[in-house]
């Protein structure tokens, strides 16, 4: 039989054949017998194998070099170290295509180790994937092998790999994203709870764009029945942020807490946003302490979208004096409960009185009743509760105690 002649490396490659975008074999010395089955395929048989399979240093020494003029994202990772997961990355790729097989499950699970331990020391996925083309590559042009099938069998391998890399690679990012929340929902909550030293308070503020000597406002908030916590989240960040102020909202217990460095703007229907006075970051403490409490009597009234104690007004009083508006409910409101539903009938008239200013054809309409009618439910109304609506003490009294009920249901 005619000896086959070999075509010179050049040649491999003007036909596409280990070009540089494509995986290629590492030449092996001639193969020995294998461990059994299971340890092959272990950990602990690959990681054995990885001596057995690449043995040359020169060789490894060679692609070590490149990878590190051709990948400078992995400067920060130790000589050594590149050393010791090229190999191994090297021998796996190699068992796979000798003993034309996909990747093992432990061959995968080692290759995703490494693929995570770079993804934390900041290497980008793309880099990651660099490294493992430029490896095999470097030792297949190092190499005498020519086995066109075993070169398939590695982009095989490679494609395999390089998909596990990506998914483990999404998990470490969203592990590292959710380490970043932590971090920042407890800086937030030392700043608005006042636990954080001053000392740690200026060195950490420029990490979340805060400025020493600026002014802010402290927010609470809370999404509304339904409502998506991030996306109230969101909708602060987006507009609570100043010219050079800065911004940094986090999710704590379920609500969101942050500084604001100007009044933030939500819909309505995105929940309750309250915020305190403004304050240097020394001081946010007592401007959440504010925030906190116009938020408790927002939500108490139902009311929605962005709000300050001064908005509020009296309600602050409304729901903290519970024996005052008792009282108040016992003297203008129990009467009426004794009409059932008629007596529900003036207390929903008086509301609305009260909400249109006094002013009688603005309260029939928005009732859909004659104003006669009205007048006739405000003499029923003052009759039984001896209230007198023309004095400026008894509206406040009655209005007062329309509030209080409303809280109380």
């Amino acid at each position: 039989m005619a000896s086959r002649t070999r075509r010179p490396r050049s040649a491999q490659y003007r036909s596409g054949i280990g070009s540089p975008c494509v995986l290629a074999p590492l030449a092996l010395r001639p193969p020995r017998a294998h461990a059994p089955y299971r340890d092959r395929h272990s950990v602990r048989g690959i990681n054995a194998s990885a001596g057995r399979r690449f043995t040359g240093t020169g060789a490894l020494e060679a692609i070590v070099a490149s990878i590190r003029d051709e990948v400078p994202e992995l400067s920060e990772i130790p000589a050594e170290e590149l050393r010791r997961i090229t190999r191994a990355e090297l021998a796996r790729a190699q068992a796979a295509a000798d003993e034309r097989r996909a990747p093992s499950t432990a061959e995968l699970d080692a290759s995703a180790a490494v693929t995570a331990r770079l993804a934390r020391t900041g290497v980008p996925l793309e880099a990651v994937n660099r490294w493992r083309r430029i490896a095999v590559r470097r030792s297949f042009e190092a190499g005498e092998g020519d086995e066109v099938a075993r070169l398939y069998r590695l982009w095989d391998w490679s494609d395999t790999v390089a998909t596990r890399a990506a998914a483990t690679y999404l998990q470490v990012e969203a592990d590292l994203q959710d380490r970043n929340r932590d971090q920042s929902a407890a800086f937030v909550r030392g700043l608005l709870e006042g636990t954080l030293p001053a000392a740690e308070v200026q060195s950490r503020a420029a990490a979340y764009g805060l400025l020493p000597s600026g002014s802010y406002l402290a927010v609470r908030g809370r999404p509304g029945p339904g409502g998506d916590v991030r996306h109230l989240q969101r909708a602060v960040e987006l507009s609570g942020g100043g010219e050079g102020g800065g911004t940094v909202v986090a999710i704590v217990e379920g609500e969101i807490w942050g500084v604001v460095s100007r009044r933030a703007e939500v819909d309505s229907s995105d929940g309750v946003v309250a915020l305190g006075a403004p304050a240097d970051l020394g001081g946010l403490r007592d401007s959440f302490g504010l925030a906190s409490r116009a938020l408790e009597t927002a939500a108490a009234f139902g009311l929605d979208g962005v709000v300050t104690i001064d908005d509020l007004s009296l309600r602050l009083a409304i729901l903290s004096e519970d024996h005052l508006g008792e009282r108040l409910v016992r003297r203008y409101l129990e009467p009426l409960r004794e009409l059932g539903e008629y007596g529900a009938t003036l207390e929903h008239t008086v509301r609305e009185y009260l909400a249109k200013g006094l002013r009688v054809d603005a309260s029939a309409k928005a009732l859909i009743v004659h104003p006669n009618t009205l007048r006739h439910r405000i003499a029923r109304f003052e009759q039984l509760t001896g209230a007198n609506l023309r004095r400026t003490e008894d509206v406040v009294e009655v209005w007062w105690a329309l509030e209080r009920a409303h809280v109380a249901r």
